[in-house]
């Protein structure tokens, strides 16, 4: 079961040995939450308000600095942003690349990271770079890079400049950085955080989302 909550995700871009990557921390009124899951990779640092969909809270550990941190992390089925805001934070601590993460503890999460059913936690309402290069899919003697990374699907919609919404489930976290960062840097697409969609940046939604947040601020 997976329960809907109201809060405010402030998203740290932190640059990793295999490149920027985000990660958050959730608050809402049923607690505070670390967030590491792919779908962050594709945001600006700053703060989101919205509804969050969380799957899992479960605890995690890791070492860092010779020291161990503890940390209750909530895994998320969706978000809906209602609101955002660019901004710096403050400078986090070192910290391991969730994509790493996900190579390291494969299986069973064992002692110490055993998850949590999201339906023991209180009633509410239910329901629903920089560093070195990710690696990138091999290409075929006569496939394009870009069909290659996107797949025939997206590569259609991305060669006709049309709106791209990325897949933050696909099982390699660094491949998805690798669309990201084609698409922010190489295609010239924008990403409107409420949509989660990357639009090109010529395009009419996205300069309406630029002059909504110029306004804003």
């Amino acid at each position: 079961m997976s329960i809907t909550v109201e809060g405010t995700l402030n998203i740290k871009r932190i640059k990793g040995a295999n490149g920027p990557f985000c990660v958050g921390d959730l608050l809402t009124d049923i607690g505070e939450f670390r967030v590491k899951d792919p779908i962050l990779d594709q945001f600006e640092e700053g703060s989101y308000a919205g509804r969050y969909i969380i799957q899992r809270i479960f605890p995690w550990s890791y070492a860092s600095n010779g020291r161990l941190v503890l940390e209750i992390r909530a895994r998320l089925v969706d978000l809906h942003v209602d609101s955002g805001t660019e901004r710096s934070l403050p400078e986090a601590p070192i910290e391991p690349d969730p994509a790493d993460e996900v190579s390291a503890h494969t299986g069973d999460p064992g002692v110490g990271h055993r998850e949590l059913e999201a339906s023991n936690a209180p009633a509410i309402e239910r329901g629903q770079g920089d560093g070195a290069p990710p690696a990138s899919p091999t290409t075929g003697p006569d496939e394009s890079p870009d069909l290659a990374l996107f797949g025939d699907e997206l590569h259609t919609l991305v060669a006709a400049r049309q709106p791209v919404r990325l897949d933050p489930t696909l099982d390699d976290r660094r491949r998805f950085r690798a669309q990201r960062n084609r698409l922010k840097a190489g295609l010239q697409y924008g990403f409107v955080p409420e949509e989660q969609v990357w639009y090109p940046e010529e395009s009419d939604r996205y300069q309406a989302y630029l002059a909504a947040k110029a306004g804003s601020s």
